[in-house]
């Protein structure tokens, strides 16, 4: 009987832990966005690709904040008029995100990157030697 009551009572915790508070979701140390569920982050690129370490740092970076993200590669020929389409649902997405994360989430969140990044880089080297 205590066991089934522990039981219960772990569940309980767990699922008033994982309710919504404030437009967003805890998960543990990752937050979730669920206001506007059809915006996310279109990320339209053209032109040079940056190396494939970035991306990986990137992609790691999205998930651990919980960031809806899409990337989209537009090629050596930029088309303005599709770029402008993205960057007006990005910015009421992006909205969402300074609400969530604070004015400076931009600015954290490439400088988490590009820490990550440098990482990679340099366990690739390390790897490279052995």
């Amino acid at each position: 009987m205590k066991i089934k009551l522990c039981c219960y009572g772990l569940l309980l915790v767990l699922f008033i832990s994982c309710t919504q508070k404030n437009g967003h979701t805890a998960r543990g140390k990752e937050t979730v966005i669920t206001a506007d569920s059809t915006l996310k982050w279109v990320d339209y690129r053209f032109g040079e690709l940056p190396p494939v370490g970035y991306y990986m740092a990137m992609d790691s970076i999205i998930r651990k904040w919980g960031i809806r993200y899409e990337r989209v590669e537009g090629g050596c020929d930029v088309r303005p008029d599709e770029q402008r389409v993205y960057e007006k649902d990005n910015y009421k997405y992006f909205r969402i995100l300074e609400n969530t994360y604070g004015e400076n989430w931009r600015e954290r969140f490439n400088a988490e990157v590009s820490a990550l990044d440098r990482k990679f880089q340099k366990d690739k080297q390390t790897y490279k030697k052995q």
